[in-house]
């Protein structure tokens, strides 16, 4: 019976409809322990059954905050159980299927960041049939990745038929990522009114006198557990009670109580209820029996009488009445007994089959005994804790272990795993660890001797120590024999690490040959990345871009984030090979997609942006940045100044100036030696030119082009064209000197490297900065970029051959001014599109503002979600895909069938032919 809680259970009810409506939300019922916060939640989750909802339930539990993502795999593996096959296919499709080998028990899992967006998606799937409840009691006991994975959950839920009710005890333990969500609705019940605890004293007490009802509400300041349990142990003294006894009483007293009432049961019960402590809530029956010592009949009998004294909740399996009451029993044992029954706990559960986790949260309560299977079963369930994005889990069972203690011949090994989980923990303990290991590991064992230097490195990196850094990746090299498979795949890892830290790179770079064909794919793809910065033919870096990406288009040594791969795109995009980059990019995403790689998704969507800003389809590439912003949804930061300035680059061209300098700030907070702070100044530049600060704009070119060469050695037109951008802003202010200058080395430069498009572009600026204008080089500029996929800058250049021949005189102007409108308005280049439209004014040509149609039409969303639908994806398919909900799909589809004119999905395909 719920008393006082009408206000909270409108809320609760009122959240419940809105969800049904697809407007899910975050409630907390957050409060002391005993105020009836579980009785909320099983009111609401009874108000769910009632009215259609789907009701998920968990529940934390102290002994299984080490279970990584425990109580997410309560939560959503039995509805997976029960499925059948069609439909258990249909809720594990598209990015939920990162899920399955969690929520079904199989291997291996995929990255945690996939894990945890996969049990999104799941949960997504599952209240697409229904609307969904995930009620979580006791959410203060959860595990730290069950709590990741809720508080995502509570970031999607406004978009989805999904509601979240959450029980937290107030303390130090509380989940502040759930407390302090910007989504959640706090409910904080209130103790129970003078009125309200007369009511259940007269219950128990017929007619109780005025006096009696204040030493209840004294005593147990209207909790209502306490009250309830008060009352039960004053009924049990069998005579109406004194009220000057009770007045004494505090909470711990009534708890005691209840302890007392347990002693005067029989010796059975009081074995059994010990036992269910130790357990923990929810076990059957007939395990804690077992390890009661206890035959069936008799633990039947101990559990009926728990059960009569209100103690144990009826039935199987064995529950407290209130946590409470089970974290009384259990801190009444004495310390050695209780760490024996753990150990019990611990065989009974190894010998009935139960996961390595389960156990091992009973051998971290268990004094060490020097048992090395103790020490195994804790490492393996760090393992799992460390799949599933739990690593400071990890250590705490990995120090146990160690503390165990584990055969000499293991202890290396321990520490190094030690020193990993605290590593990915962010604890800088790591280092004692990994120096530790070093000592113990058998000089023989170079692959972990390898593996310990590899993380050792991440550690001085962490710790801004780039000497420490480059001494362990080097005395990891020193294991193997150079250019051996393994020596090559640390190299790889070496040099991924240092490449974009101006300090280490050349130290790390000196090992690098530029051997077209390396053992190890990892190395491939900087040799690629290095002959494209080197100026190679464009034919030698495509070849050796296609042996990197043999085995998988998402690269890396152990399965990893698809890095690598980035880097061999990125070289494709330098020596202008746009279409290879292109479908390597379409082929990584494909590849990231079918696993739940996100981290992969993110990179591979930058570069497949980069390759279509360079062939001048804006609206593309930004579809493809806005999923390439799906890292930072679980918590990825290290992009934000590489996407931050190819965003504005696009806003550029778009003419959005004041959102390209607002997105600029991503990179603010870059380093000034990091590449990404040269791109974004090079950007700056363009702004400022834009703007007409002619002279900002030729400082900041400069700068970008030396921060490359100082802190990199890179001088390429392909990664950035700072000379031409320089000499076009001389020119503007008046330098022509220095502009023809920088126009006269852009073009020298770009010869060197033989890329059509920096050729085109710097004979383009070559023209414009002659004195007079230059219409041989702006005709051989048009020329040059009309056989290269670079659209935009074939546009530039045909705009400024037009204006010059109009300028001269010349009528043969029109024709390309005209094309060059045609291009600038179907690829939304505003401010290019101006320009040119200017000129023909000057003509007395007044030419029609194109409506763009098409695709061009579309938002870059939009764009997304119709070309998903043409190639015959359903809408919840494409929810799946791009990470959004299916009512997004909806409203994106109607918007793109209004601005393409047609009716159904079914004339799609014909608009993107």
């Amino acid at each position: 019976m719920l008393l006082e809680r009408g206000g909270e259970m409108a809320v609760l009810e009122s959240a419940m409809t809105a969800a049904g409506a697809g407007e899910g939300g975050l409630v907390i019922i957050a409060g002391p322990p005993g105020i009836g916060k579980t009785g909320l939640l099983g009111a609401a989750a009874e108000h769910a059954h009632v009215t259609g909802m789907r009701v998920l339930a968990g529940r934390g539990r102290q002994l299984e905050r080490e279970i990584a993502l425990g109580v997410a795999v309560e939560l959503l593996a039995p509805p997976i159980a029960a499925a059948g096959p069609d439909e258990r296919a249909g809720l594990l499709a598209g990015p939920a299927i990162a899920a399955a080998s969690l929520v079904l028990d199989q291997a291996p899992h995929p990255a945690p960041d996939s894990l945890l967006l996969g049990l999104c998606w799941l949960a997504a799937n599952l209240a697409g049939s229904a609307p969904l409840l995930v009620a979580v009691d006791d959410a203060q006991w959860a595990d730290a990745v069950s709590l990741r994975f809720l508080a995502m959950l509570a970031d999607r839920a406004p978009t989805l038929p999904l509601m979240l009710v959450v029980s937290v005890r107030d303390g130090a333990e509380a989940p502040t990522l759930l407390l302090t969500h910007p989504r959640a609705t706090l409910l904080r019940p209130a103790p129970l009114t003078r009125t309200a605890v007369g009511h259940l004293v007269a219950k128990t007490f017929p007619a109780p006198d005025n006096a009696l009802v204040d030493a209840v509400d004294y005593a147990t300041g209207g909790n209502p557990f306490l009250v309830g349990e008060l009352l039960r142990s004053l009924q049990a003294e069998g005579e109406t009670p004194r009220p000057s006894t009770i007045a004494d009483l505090v909470p711990g007293a009534v708890l005691r109580s209840v302890l007392a009432r347990l002693a005067q049961l029989p010796g059975d019960t009081v074995t059994l209820a010990t036992s269910i402590a130790v357990l923990g809530d929810g076990t059957p029956l007939s395990r804690v029996a077992a390890h009661a010592g206890l035959d069936l009949v008799a633990a039947e009998r101990a559990a009926d009488r728990l059960a009569t004294a209100c103690l144990v909740r009826p039935g199987n399996p064995l529950t407290f009445t209130h946590p409470l009451i089970g974290a009384a029993v259990h801190a009444d044992l004495p310390a050695f007994a209780r760490s024996r029954a753990h150990r019990r706990a611990a065989d009974l559960l190894s010998a009935d089959g139960a996961g390595t986790d389960q156990v091992a949260g009973h051998l971290l309560v268990v004094e060490p005994e020097g048992d090395p299977r103790v020490a195994e079963v804790l490492r393996d369930a760090a393992d799992t804790a460390l799949r599933r994005g739990d690593p400071a889990s990890a250590a705490r069972l990995l120090t146990r272990a160690l503390a165990e203690p584990p055969p000499v011949d293991t202890r290396g090994g321990l520490f190094v795993a030690l020193a990993r989980a605290q590593l990915l923990a962010g604890n800088p303990a790591a280092l004692a660890s990994l120096t530790k290991g070093l000592d113990l590991l058998d000089p023989a064992d170079r692959s972990l001797r390898a593996h310990a230097l590899t993380l050792l490195a991440q550690v001085h990196k962490g710790l801004d120590d780039p000497d420490g850094a480059v001494g362990a990746w080097e005395a990891a090299l020193e294991l193997f024999e150079p250019g051996g498979p393994e020596w090559q795949d640390v190299l790889a890892g070496y040099l991924t690490t240092t490449m974009f830290h101006p300090a280490t790179r050349e130290r790390a770079e000196r090992h690098l040959s530029l051997d077209p064909q390396p053992a190890s794919r990892g190395l491939a793809a900087h040799v690629t990345l290095r002959l494209a910065l080197a100026g190679e033919p464009p034919a030698r870096v495509l070849a050796s871009a296609e042996y990197a990406l043999t085995d998988d288009p998402v690269l890396e040594p152990g399965g990893g984030s698809g890095a690598l791969m980035a880097l061999v795109v990125h070289a494709l995009i330098i020596v202008g090979e746009l279409a290879a980059a292109e479908r390597a990019a379409d082929a990584a995403l494909t590849a990231a997609g079918r696993r739940g790689d996100i981290l992969a998704c993110g990179y591979a969507s930058y570069h497949r942006a980069l390759a279509r800003l360079r062939c001048g389809r804006l609206t593309a590439a930004l579809a493809d940045l806005e999923a390439a912003q799906l890292p930072y949804t679980v918590g990825w930061k290290s992009a934000g100044g590489w996407n931050g300035w190819l965003a504005a680059q696009i806003y550029v061209e778009h003419g959005d100036l004041a959102v390209a300098h607002q997105i600029l700030r991503q990179a603010d907070d870059r380093p000034p030696d990091s590449m990404e702070a040269a791109l974004a100044a090079h950007v700056r530049a363009q702004l400022a030119l834009a703007r007409g600060d002619s002279a900002t704009a030729l400082d900041l070119a400069i700068t970008a082009g030396r921060r490359l060469r100082e802190f990199y050695g890179i001088d390429h037109p392909g990664l950035l064209p700072w000379r031409t951008t320089a000499a076009l802003a001389a020119r503007h202010a008046g330098d022509h000197d220095q502009a023809q200058f920088l126009a006269a080395a852009a073009l020298d430069r770009a010869r060197a490297v033989r890329i059509p498009q920096a050729i085109g572009t710097a004979q383009r600026v070559v023209g414009l900065v002659a004195r007079p204008t230059d219409i041989t080089a702006l005709t051989e500029s048009t020329a040059t970029l009309g056989r290269s996929p670079a659209a935009l800058e074939h546009a530039r250049a045909l705009a400024d051959l037009g204006t010059a021949l109009r300028r001269s005189g010349d009528t043969a102007c029109r024709r390309p001014l005209r094309q060059a409108l045609a291009i600038a308005e179907q690829a939304q280049a505003r401010p290019l599109a101006e320009r040119v439209r200017t000129e023909l004014h000057a003509l007395g040509i007044r030419p029609r503002r194109t409506v763009v149609t098409g695709v061009d039409a579309l938002t870059p969303a939009e764009s997304r979600v119709a070309l998903l639908a043409s190639r015959g994806l359903s809408n919840r398919q494409i929810a799946q895909a791009l990470f959004i909900t299916a009512k997004t799909v909806e409203t994106h589809l109607a918007r793109a069938y209004r601005k393409l004119a047609i009716t159904s999905r079914g004339q799609l395909p014909k608009v993107f032919t």
